[in-house]
């Protein structure tokens, strides 16, 4: 069975219990195989990241991680289950990187960056934990601005996967899993100053489950 893995900060835990948590048992998911990772010490996305990457390698197996500013589709459930092996991205924007075509089995330059979510063997997973920690962490230049900024997590990755397993293989999956919500709940909590409102899904079927999300979260807001 496949498992999860809900990453989120304070400010955005109200929908992970609320919507995100709930959609996914919805479908069937049995709440064991959720876990819900949150940034109790308030390290920040980057770090909090690199110590659940770390996490991960205690046990065997892989895990989808998701962030707490998505849905899931329809066949969210059903999909994951189906690809739950290897590196897979179920996340695509165009804005985000030349390769949104590249769909299927890919050679591991065409990987979507897909950090909203993704499934990463937790080896994978503990292995960038320890180069982050003994080798990127230390290195000068850029690397030093995101260390301060506390924030690139995906970035981290994807150089990490350039750097030492180039000849993997990856799956871009489409239709993608997850929309990306947060200009519904509330704007970027790491990016307030971006340049779009909206970073949404490329491969993503379900318009009308977004916007029975949108009026849900409304009327919470109107209460």
């Amino acid at each position: 069975m496949p498992k999860y893995m809900i990453h989120t900060c304070y400010k955005r835990r109200w929908y992970v219990n609320e919507f995100l948590l709930p959609s996914m048992l919805a479908q069937g998911i049995p709440e064991r195989d959720i876990f819900v990772w949150l940034d109790w010490t308030g390290a920040g996305n980057l770090i909090s990241c690199m110590d659940s990457f770390r996490a991960c390698g205690l046990v065997p197996g892989g895990t989808w991680h998701l962030q707490d500013d998505v849905m899931i589709s329809r066949r969210f459930a059903e999909l994951t289950a189906e690809h739950d092996e290897g590196v897979v991205c179920g996340f695509a924007n165009a804005d985000f990187g030349p390769f949104m075509q590249e769909r299927g089995k890919q050679p591991e330059p065409f990987m979507w960056n897909s950090f909203q979510c993704i499934r990463i063997p937790n080896e994978l997973a503990h292995e960038c934990a320890g180069w982050f920690y003994t080798d990127a962490i230390n290195r000068q230049g850029e690397y030093q601005r995101y260390v301060i900024e506390k924030k690139y997590d995906d970035t981290f990755w994807r150089d990490f996967m350039d750097e030492r397993h180039p000849d993997m293989s990856v799956y871009n999956l489409a239709p993608n899993v997850v929309d990306h919500v947060d200009y519904i709940i509330g704007g970027s909590v790491i990016n307030t100053g971006r340049m779009k409102e909206q970073y949404r899904a490329e491969f993503w079927e379900d318009e009308d489950l977004t916007e029975e999300l949108a009026a849900r979260i409304a009327a919470r807001q109107n209460r």
